[in-house]
């Protein structure tokens, strides 16, 4: 494995450098000191000197020795350059450099674009201590978990050891880093006078396909704010957006958000996720012309009464009326922790496929399945195998909700990548669907989220659609058109009915 990959090693063009230090020189600041914490060869160093007015002393760090004795052949008679071979993590930033003058800080640079866990699969030993950072109790009380990036650790350690100073860091990083760093600010109420995110090309200037930029942030130098303004690119002059928090809830458009911000609060109904099992050449089959297949192509011979239509989120994107299953699951529980030893007596050609991939199941990486019964699966409860079920992909944006009901008599289950809220009574899922599908809705789930997540859609997002809130601002025909013209559903809403389920809505606010 190259030693680049292990360390997250992403050096920075020249020319995408200049772009960086023109952006930051913009508005007509002036720095006399600057830190490089990640120097790497020193292309941040080089243009710090060409282009930096004021600059007169800079201090780069770095971890590896061939890039250390690159970045010392870098001269210039008038800024004073200090490079050093060294682990920013073993060090307090704040205290441990000597530096000429106090004046106000810019540290600027590239640290490494890779998560712990990665660089731990790659025997990298470019990690942070876990009890390196003053006041904290080690790593994961200021990350929050036990995968993060790198550069998310050296966020937050300049943040912490430069607190009480005026400061300005500016790093290149993904911008879901910045937007945790941004979450840590607010969260702690750090003295942030500023945030700025300006997008980049990564897969032009690093051939990464990762949504990535030059994430700016301002302390102790004026009036707080927790607001970030985004802009398309290094060269815009004026923000596109501005992303920040609705109490201690991420808004990806503020704009967009405050004029649909009564929507805000909390859902009245429980959001389920969809089936988990980490085994799906084994749990999930295809059935044609009589015949039950495998992942593995092996022919399948099971109790049908433990086999399910699957709902899958790409399914949810293309469905127009009714719904044909691709694939169909094995439910081995109808509730988590339920017992499977029965099964060897209910369902013998079942337990003997399990059995048979024993193996696989058995080896399911997640520690949920720890301690849990043989075989076991996780999202099944009564909530799965009810015959109505409004559901919605994690994946995809805009998000789209359909009704699935029954196939063929058995209730549709959807998988660990789709959310969904389940009814005993088709017109109730018609009812809250019309209402999900609202412009309404539709703006407040395309101001909250980002477009760049993995999984811009997920449970928590789910959960703060407030559905009382957007049925007060409709009327039964708006919503009778919406079921039509969005799945041809011939349903007429008895306001009656419907007034006093939205009822039912507000006692469990």
């Amino acid at each position: 494995m190259s030693k680049r990959k292990i360390l997250g090693d992403f050096q920075t063009p020249v020319q995408l450098a200049r772009n960086v230090i023109s952006r930051l020189y913009a508005d007509g600041l002036q720095w006399e000191r600057i830190l490089e914490p990640t120097c790497g060869q020193g292309n941040f160093i080089r243009v710090c000197i060409e282009q930096a007015a004021g600059v007169r002393e800079i201090i780069g760090l770095e971890i590896q020795q061939s890039y250390v004795e690159q970045s010392k052949r870098i001269r210039s008679e008038l800024v004073r350059i200090s490079i050093y071979q060294q682990d920013i993590f073993d060090i307090n930033l704040a205290t441990s450099l000597q530096w000429n003058t106090l004046s106000p800080l810019l540290v600027v640079g590239n640290p490494p674009w890779i998560t712990n866990a990665e660089q731990g699969r790659l025997n990298g030993k470019n990690l942070p201590g876990k009890s390196n950072f003053q006041r904290l109790s080690g790593l994961d009380a200021i990350t929050g978990k036990s995968n993060f990036d790198i550069a998310e650790a050296v966020w937050l350690k300049l943040i912490h050891e430069f607190v009480g100073e005026p400061v300005t860091i500016a790093l290149l990083c993904k911008t879901s880093v910045a937007r945790r760093v941004a979450q840590f600010v607010l969260d702690r109420k750090l003295p942030v006078n500023s945030m700025s995110l300006y997008h980049i090309e990564a897969q032009r200037w690093f051939n990464v396909a990762v949504d990535a930029g030059l994430f700016r942030l301002d302390l102790n130098q004026g009036e707080i704010s927790y607001d970030v303004a985004e802009y398309d690119n290094l060269l815009d002059a004026s923000h596109t957006r501005t992303f920040g928090f609705y109490g201690n809830n991420i808004v990806a458009d503020l704009d967009s958000y405050r004029q649909v911000a009564d929507l805000e609060g909390t859902s009245q109904l429980i959001w389920r996720q969809g089936v988990k099992h980490d085994a799906a050449k084994v749990m999930e089959l295809t059935y044609r012309d009589s015949v039950l297949t495998n992942g593995y192509g092996d022919l399948v011979d099971i109790e049908k009464d433990y086999l399910y239509p699957l709902l899958k989120s790409s399914d949810v994107q293309s469905i127009s009326s009714g719904f044909v299953p691709r694939k169909y699951v094995i439910a081995t529980q109808k509730k988590v922790g339920q017992q499977t030893l029965h099964l060897r007596d209910t369902a013998p050609k079942l337990w003997r496929y399990l059995n048979l991939h024993a193996d696989q199941m058995d080896s399911r990486k997640s520690s949920i399945y720890k301690n849990a019964p043989r075989f076991s699966m996780f999202g099944v409860g009564k909530y799965s195998f009810q015959p109505y079920k409004v559901v919605v992909s994690g994946f995809y944006l805009p998000a789209r909700f359909v009704v699935v009901s029954e196939y063929q008599g058995k209730p549709v289950l959807s998988d660990d990548t789709c959310y969904s809220l389940s009814f005993d009574e088709e017109w109730m899922a018609y009812l809250v669907c019309a209402l999900l599908n609202h412009p309404k809705v539709s703006q407040f789930l395309a101001s909250i989220t980002f477009s760049d997540s993995k999984r811009p859609i997920t449970k928590g997002v789910l959960e703060r659609i407030k559905l009382n809130a957007v049925y007060k601002q409709v009327n039964i025909d708006q919503l009778t058109n919406c079921a039509t013209t969005s799945f041809g559903a011939s349903v007429n809403f008895d306001r009656t009915n419907v007034d006093k389920q939205l009822q039912l809505f507000e006692d469990r606010e």
